[in-house]
């Protein structure tokens, strides 16, 4: 990825989670951008999400981000200043899974390194 390219994502990150805190307050509450990456040629920009919350949160999230969408590519073009406004495409990261992983594989190391009852004590 370019230098350029890193800056409009860093920069469309930061903005659109701007734009929700401000604007969307009580929909956005549940909603956390995770990332975003820029195409190439800088037409389309994907930005990921994660969502506190049960199953119906979620789907929330996705429908309200939908009918933001506009809108939002609106906001933040008026920020951007380039040639063409990308289009943002929202994606939903499933940072839970990870989080799960992670866990599970740090208590298998802590049961590891615990001593044995049954060894000789130092």
């Amino acid at each position: 990825m370019s230098q350029r390219q890193l800056r409009v994502a860093e920069l469309v990150q930061r903005e659109v989670s701007l734009i929700l805190r401000q604007k969307w307050t009580a929909e956005a509450a549940l909603i956390t951008i995770t990332r975003a990456s820029v195409s190439p040629d800088l037409r389309q920009v994907r930005v990921g999400y994660a969502v506190s919350g049960d199953e119906t949160a979620k789907k929330s999230a996705r429908i309200f981000l939908k009918s933001v969408r506009r809108e939002m590519k609106s906001l933040v073009g008026g920020i951007l200043q380039l040639k063409s406004t990308p289009d943002l495409i929202f994606t939903e990261d499933d940072v839970t899974g990870g989080v799960a992983r992670v866990q599970a594989m740090l208590d298998e190391l802590a049961r590891q390194e615990r001593p044995t009852k049954d060894s000789p004590a130092d």
